[in-house]
């Protein structure tokens, strides 16, 4: 099919009375009907197609607006009462309408890191947003050549209707998506070069963006205004919605952080002052212990160095230490008056029966991934649990 106009096709003027359209075919298609123009076939199946379209008043409408593909045969489905009375459920009916929503916001996911959101960071976003085309003022094309919109006959909005129960209907009030609310449409001959009708371009933008210290992930920051803009309509809102990396070392809940650390057997029988940590901001945190003995998996709370508190960035959180303890390497051996510095809990509490004979056996280590080849676990059964 030709993408040339269909009233060029005619050879008429676009504002062509429905007699004209009638003369102009019939002249065209005795002149390549192809029982007398055998090479005019393709030509007169095209001038066939112009009329059909634009002898009607729907579909010529429809061309006008839309132009070729346009929606000629229906611009909306379901249920549209736009071509109804105003009033056949009332203003108020069922909870009524008002004016159209605004335009929901624009979200897009901003990558941060745990460092990010412990020190707070400056972000430079690069965008391609829409924007009213400056060439036509958001028009769409030449004011002269504006016409009302077929499908909402002018008023912007249509009425649309659903039932809800046996007898009931509720309705609203929805933009009408052919005129963008305006109630007005430019011909296709008539349309801005710039934008092709739209009303609108796209254009690259940049906006910077604040992290502020203490936000967390899946927290939400608005611009407002700063989105696409369609004519008629406000610009929508632009959202960035944090979305923070994992971190390798700390793990966050809330204000608070934890990290795990390695001291030696001799510290967490004797105690410890020394630079445990490299803290997020690059600190290297000395921690002191000296009450009592510690154990693997034993957790330090350190007061005030969690995560700084979002509007009170002074204000922390708290930072716990989760300990692991590294043993002596198999191959060490210690001196025997150590033996007797340390406590004998596990002798004193190992079972027995007096006046028992012992047995002396040999315990040799094993890996643990040995023993669970010999010994894999087995599943639990219904009454086990």
């Amino acid at each position: 099919m030709s993408s040339r106009s269909y009233y060029d096709v005619l050879e008429i003027e676009e504002t062509a009375s429905d007699a004209e359209i009638k003369r102009a075919y019939r002249r065209l298609a005795r002149l390549h009907h192809p029982d007398k123009n055998p090479a005019g076939a393709e030509l007169f199946k095209e001038i066939s197609h112009a009329y059909d379209t634009l002898s009607d008043p729907g579909r010529r409408a429809a061309y006008d607006q839309f132009g070729h593909g346009g929606a000629a045969d229906g611009a909306y489905d379901g249920f549209d009462m736009g071509g109804m009375d105003d009033g056949f459920f009332g203003e108020h009916a069922f909870g009524g309408y008002g004016p159209p929503p605004p335009p929901p916001a624009e979200t897009h996911p901003l990558a941060v890191t745990l460092e990010d959101l412990f020190r707070g960071k400056k972000v430079r976003v690069k965008l391609v947003r829409s924007a009213i085309c400056r060439q036509c003022k958001g028009v769409g094309g030449k004011r002269s050549a504006l016409r009302e919109c077929f499908a909402c006959h002018g008023k912007g909005f249509r009425i649309s209707a659903r039932q809800v129960a046996p007898g009931l209907f509720s309705q609203a009030q929805l933009q009408c998506t052919a005129c963008r609310g305006s109630g007005k449409v430019v011909p296709e001959s008539g349309r801005c070069r710039k934008c092709k009708g739209a009303g609108a371009v796209d254009e690259k933008d940049s906006v910077e963006l604040s992290v502020e210290p203490g936000m967390a992930d899946g927290q939400r920051i608005t611009l407002r205004g700063r989105g696409d803009q369609r004519p008629g309509q406000d610009p929508q809102d632009l959202v960035f919605v944090l979305r923070q990396e994992a971190h390798g070392t700390f793990r966050r809940v809330g204000d608070d952080l934890s990290v795990r650390a390695q001291i030696d057997l001799a510290e967490a029988l004797g105690g410890f002052s020394r630079v445990l940590l490299t803290h997020i901001d690059g600190r290297q945190l000395e921690v002191s212990h000296r009450s009592g003995v510690l154990q693997p998996g034993d957790v330090l709370c350190i007061r005030g160095e969690g995560m700084p508190q979002e509007k009170r960035p002074r204000s922390r959180g708290d930072l716990f230490v989760v300990l692991d303890i590294l043993f002596p390497d198999r191959g060490w051996r210690p001196d025997p008056a150590l033996g007797a510095l340390l406590p004998r809990a596990a002798q004193d509490a190992a079972p027995g029966r007096p006046h028992s004979p012992a047995s002396v056996v040999v315990g040799r280590p094993i890996s643990s991934d040995a023993y669970k080849r010999r010994m894999p676990e087995q599943p639990r059964r219904a009454h086990d649990t």
